[in-house]
């Protein structure tokens, strides 16, 4: 008797059905539950379409148990698939116990590279028994899978394509070409398989599957098989799932005419799958200071290896939470916000309220924060703080420093260059206290922030502005006080926090290691992408990079350019969000990006979201954007230039005793020297070449802009403007973070809201030792400036951003820079 005749012609057991001449040997190994050819990607595609095991993302361990009660058969099989170094990996062991013909054992290995899109997968099968013939024999296959679109998935296999022949013993090759259709969503597939031997395909066998999941982690399927000849029969097979995130148990029954089969097969991974969810859903913790620190390796920092931005790591990580069903709510532990300034914490606050707005719960726990901290944390629907917690919270002021003094007293004097009496980044070094000017800037952003921050905090505690100042007054108020005050729902102790989350969260699960989108998609094709190209820290030629310790951050024109560049030809790139957190450099280098992004903006939509500072350089890379969002608190603005430098013939020939004589043929050979001040011609020199660098400025700010030349020159010169009030006068388009930046992106570029959109990071700041790589655009060569060497040792670069100082602006060349360095605390 054939053991072709006991199939129970499941789905896919059909689907794997060789025909066997002469002598009772299948080729197909185990009965699989429900799915196809085009339907398969785990670990078990191995016995099907080795294409599919180029779908598993992770390891995999499937154990199977197959019995047919009528016909007294058994089989067993092992089933291990895993990706490694881009490749599908799999191997399986199976036993067959039939009760007609020899016992023998399946021994399986394949492989699968290609696309997301696309796996071509092959596989060998070889036999071993006790019977000679048997134990001789061996099959290759191969499988292509393409999934070109989520609702869409084509397969085509061919097996035992050396057709093997031993003895009494054949194997025919046979072909199966399946289709996979899901016309609502993931929940639901159809699939059809037509299978058939060389030379008999009006003889093959139809199987259609159907797969659905009635709830996240309940799946249930079902098959049906026939042919269009008497001697193919009619079979059926149901089968339910129960999946947990790393264990999964199904258990499949199917009949023909040769009986009932039971199939069982229990599932082990370290991918997490859509699992049952507990009543109360999931509730996690996140420690803003820990995800924004980073945590990365200072050594594979310097070697070039380096994760995203900590801040877009963290905004992407809250827009998915809040679109996780599984996630019901979220502890905040506040305990300083490395990295971030006002801006950025608008952003944070904004996805706080959010994650409320989806239904989530969010709770803050306060540890230690300032104005900042608490900012952010009043957004959450309940605030606690320990009975020794430190709050900070004692209002906001901005310190402006100024070294004249000190440069007196050393003997070194200042050459300056600049456009606008706001353009006073020269001022911190030539006098000996805050200009006019400077005090003027300062104190209007102080008080956008001041109302901004007083107006947020006060309307989510519903608590009146002078409640607010009674704090602040108090220095480092108690605990205890801003909980009379209401700015605290309760003092706990950390064995009451458990029980805090319960009363937030009725049956909630806790989870230390949730992380949104950490589950099994299935997904079919891919998603379209918005692309995020950062322009963070201080802009200057060559590659981005970031030192090792966190010091120092570098937006280089070449890495850009190149970003910008690649997104523009990236078919699956809809459109680009340039994320800028700058206060500005080198002008060259912002003219290239700011070109860089014109010529994107006319094949994709470019949308400049502006973080903590856009300003200077950092307002020239983003104005040529699509559309340009600030945050209210944002620095954006100070459009304008300056060359400045040191003459210090003072200091090391009149108090060092140092001696130099300069040899010139032209009046100009020195005018960048160190030594001496300029003369007359000189200056006038200089301040020509700024004056013309800043018309060049002002004019392309009015052609973006849509804006009268004069008009932009009397909200230039240098003024730095909060978003709020660069908003009111026309530099920004809209307020806004990195969330309605993308959304914009999406409409701009005509993308439905109910289509899912993948972000991509591109040109990422590396290490200083790295190198992109790569064969650049004809513009991305121009960008090639050469990278400023480092004189300043990273600590002193530190030293020198606490006290106010930011050294960039001592490197030579023209400078479009934040007037000073502004911290709000």
């Amino acid at each position: 008797m054939r053991l072709l005749a006991l199939l129970l012609l499941p789905s896919l057991a059909l689907a794997q059905t060789s025909s066997i001449v002469q002598a009772p040997l299948p080729s197909r190994g185990l009965t699989l539950p429900p799915t196809g050819a085009a339907l398969v990607d785990e670990a078990t595609a191995l016995s099907l379409n080795p294409a599919g095991l180029g779908f598993v993302r992770a390891g995999q361990l499937f154990y199977l148990h197959e019995r047919n009660l009528e016909q007294d058969s058994t089989a067993d099989g092992v089933f291990l698939g895993a990706k490694l170094l881009g490749l599908g990996l799999g191997a399986s062991m199976e036993w067959m116990r039939p009760r007609h013909g020899p016992d023998y054992r399946r021994t399986s290995l394949g492989l699968s590279l290609g696309a997301p899109t696309l796996q071509l997968g092959a596989s060998w099968h070889a036999f071993g028994s006790d019977d000679e013939d048997v134990d001789s024999l061996d099959t290759f296959d191969v499988g292509l899978t393409a999934r070109p679109a989520r609702y869409l998935s084509l397969a085509a296999v061919a097996k035992n394509l050396n057709a093997p022949e031993e003895g009494a013993f054949k194997i025919e090759r046979a072909y199966d070409f399946g289709l996979g259709l899901r016309p609502l969503g993931e929940r639901f597939t159809l699939g059809v398989d037509w299978l058939f031997s060389e030379g008999a395909f009006r003889q093959g066998q139809a199987t259609y599957t159907l797969q659905a999941e009635v709830i996240p982690g309940l799946r249930l399927g079902g098959g049906v098989s026939h042919g269009f000849v008497d001697a193919v029969p009619l079979a059926l097979q149901l089968a339910v799932t129960v999946d947990t995130g790393h264990f999964g148990l199904t258990y499949a029954a199917g009949g023909g005419e040769n009986g009932t089969n039971h199939v069982a097969q229990v599932r082990l991974s370290t991918e997490n799958y859509r699992s049952l969810r507990p009543p109360g859903g999931v509730v996690t913790m996140l420690d803003l200071n820990d995800v924004l620190a980073g945590g990365g390796s200072p050594l594979l920092s310097l070697l070039g290896v380096s994760e995203a931005d900590p801040f877009l790591r963290l905004s992407r990580w809250l827009d998915l939470a809040a679109k996780d069903e599984r996630l019901s709510g979220v502890v905040l532990k506040m305990e300083g916000l490395p990295g971030v300034d006002w801006g950025k914490a608008e952003e944070l606050r904004q996805a706080v309220l959010r994650l409320r707005a989806s239904g989530k719960r969010v709770m803050a726990v306060l540890l230690s924060v300032d104005d900042l901290g608490y900012f952010v944390a009043s957004a959450a629907e309940r605030v606690y703080a320990l009975p020794e917690s430190s709050l900070h919270v004692n209002g906001l002021a901005a310190t402006l420093q100024t070294y004249g003094g000190t440069m007196q007293k050393l003997g070194v004097t200042w050459d300056v260059a600049r456009v606008g009496k706001y353009k006073t980044a020269p001022e911190q070094l030539t006098l000996t206290e805050p200009s006019e000017a400077s005090r003027e800037v300062v104190n209007a952003y102080l008080d956008n922030e001041v109302a901004w921050y007083e107006r947020a905090v006060t309307q989510a505690r519903n608590v009146p502005v002078e409640k607010l100042r009674e704090l602040q007054a108090a220095g480092l108020p108690t605990p205890q006080l801003a909980l009379k005050l209401g700015f605290l729902d309760g003092l706990i102790l950390p064995s009451e926090l458990d029980g805090k989350v319960r009363e937030l969260v009725p049956g909630g699960r806790f989870s230390a290691t949730y992380a949104p989108r950490d589950e099994r998609e299935g997904r079919w094709g891919t998603r379209r992408r918005v692309a995020v190209v950062p322009v963070l820290g201080t802009i200057a030629g060559g590659k981005s990079r970031e030192d090792p310790l966190g010091f120092s951050r570098i937006a280089g024109a070449e890495t850009v350019v190149r970003a910008l560049e690649a997104a523009k030809s990236d078919p699956s790139v809809v459109a680009i969000v340039l994320r800028v957190d700058s206060g500005g450099g080198e002008v060259l280098a912002s003219y290239l990006m700011y070109q860089a992004v014109l010529d994107a903006a006319k094949v994709k939509p470019v949308i400049a979201s502006m973080g903590d500072a856009a300003a200077s350089g950092g307002y020239y890379a983003a104005m040529g954007a699509t559309e340009v969002l600030a945050l209210p608190t944002t620095i954006t603005g100070s459009i304008g230039v300056f060359y400045f430098k040191p003459a210090l013939e003072g200091l090391l020939g009149e108090k060092l005793g140092v001696s130099q004589e300069t040899l010139s043929r032209s009046p100009m050979a020195d005018v960048f020297g160190i030594w001496k001040a300029w003369t007359p011609e000189q200056q006038a020199a200089v301040q020509q070449w700024v004056d013309t660098s800043y018309d060049m400025f002002i004019t392309e700010v009015a052609k973006v802009r849509k804006k009268d030349k004069a008009e932009v020159d009397a909200v230039a010169r240098g003024r730095v403007w909060s978003g709020n009030d660069a908003l009111a006068r026309g530099l920004v388009d809209r307020l806004g973070g990195l969330q309605e930046a993308v959304e914009s992106a999406r409409r701009h570029a005509g993308v439905p809201a109910s289509e899912e959109l993948d972000l991509v990071l591109m040109g990422e700041a590396r290490g200083f030792f790295s190198s992109l790589g790569g064969e650049p655009g004809v513009q991305a060569a121009l960008a090639l400036l050469p990278a400023p060497a480092e004189p300043f040792p990273s600590a002193l670069r530190e030293l020198a951003r606490q006290a106010g100082v930011d050294l960039e602006m001592l490197r030579p060349g023209m400078k479009a820079m934040m007037p000073f360095t502004l911290t709000v605390r």
